[in-house]
């Protein structure tokens, strides 16, 4: 799936999903296994280019400091992202992955911790996994942690084996 979403823009992002989601033709929606949203997808994806309705999205972010994401951090109190993709892949389905800015609790004195993250939400609506980004693009370390965690990998119904990285992870 592709959409131009914009820097801080979280509704209107969210606005813009549904919308591409709409396009969509029963017969897609009914065979729909995985979707996939982008990196950062609802806080703002001003890099997206060559849109392929659909398909894949295309990753980008523009943010140049920890107080310039930190509106848009989403923690266990704030999840967007989470939200939006139960509602999904209840609605469809599907297992649903989309990439968001995690805050996330870590042991003293690291206290919180931030990640370029992607969360993966399974048919039932559970979220199975997380996966934080581990080769970091220069806007990513302007405030992002970089994993040392490794790939995601698990076993998902109806796809297999899965395994996930973002961006500067997979090239």
């Amino acid at each position: 799936m592709q959409f131009a979403s914009q820097v801080g823009d979280t509704d209107n992002n969210l606005s813009r999903a549904d919308a591409v989601i709409g396009k969509a033709s029963p017969d897609e929606l009914d065979r729909l296994d995985l979707l996939v949203l982008p990196e950062l997808a609802f806080t703002g994806n001003s890099h997206a280019r060559n849109f392929i309705p659909y398909l894949t999205f295309a990753a980008g972010y523009n943010f140049r400091s920890l107080q310039h994401i930190s509106p848009y951090l989403e923690d266990d109190a704030s999840r967007i992202s989470y939200l939006w993709a139960r509602k999904t892949a209840l609605h469809y389905g599907c297992t649903v992955v989309v990439g968001y800015p995690e805050k996330a609790d870590a042991e003293y004195p690291a206290s919180p911790e931030y990640y370029n993250s992607a969360l993966i939400v399974d048919s039932e609506g559970d979220a199975v996994g997380n996966y934080r980004k581990s080769f970091l693009h220069c806007t990513d370390e302007t405030w992002a942690h970089q994993s040392s965690d490794g790939f995601f990998r698990a076993e998902l119904p109806r796809l297999g084996t899965v395994c996930l990285g973002i961006s500067t992870d997979v090239k």
